[in-house]
């Protein structure tokens, strides 16, 4: 069983009315030189509403066509990743069993350059992708 040393929530937000295709992650400062064991995505299925702010989470239909695309320093490591492959919790109402999490491999993350991407615009907006983050430093 993984030791879970240290855990961040973080959140992307999505503002009403946005019909970008782009989102980028907010500054975070705890997670700033953290070397980081894995990414955990979370949806409708999983949380009600998003840990940090209470929003509303993103539709399982705009996380299907949703990417992750992650940076480390100036370079582009993960490129346009499946969302929905960070995603360990099946279905929590029906199945509540995890599968393992894609081992991130201590990358440092440039946070502010990472971004999620949409195949097109999102469908609903007003609401945020909602993350688990686990590191070590």
């Amino acid at each position: 069983m993984p030791i879970l040393k240290r855990f961040e929530s973080i959140e992307v937000a999505i503002p009403s009315g946005s019909s970008n295709t782009r989102y980028y992650f907010p500054d975070l400062p705890q997670l700033r030189n953290a070397m980081i064991q894995a990414v955990q995505l979370y949806t409708p299925d999983t949380l009600s509403a998003t840990p940090n702010t209470g929003s509303t989470m993103v539709t399982i239909a705009d996380l299907k066509k949703s990417f992750l695309t992650l940076y480390s320093g100036d370079l582009q490591l993960i490129y346009n990743a499946p969302l929905l492959a960070f995603s360990n919790i099946i279905n929590s109402a029906t199945n509540p069993y995890t599968n393992s999490l894609p081992d991130i491999d201590n990358m440092v993350i440039s946070w502010t350059k990472s971004y999620i991407s949409l195949a097109t615009a999102p469908a609903t907006t007003g609401v945020a992708y909602a993350f688990g983050v686990y590191y070590k430093l």
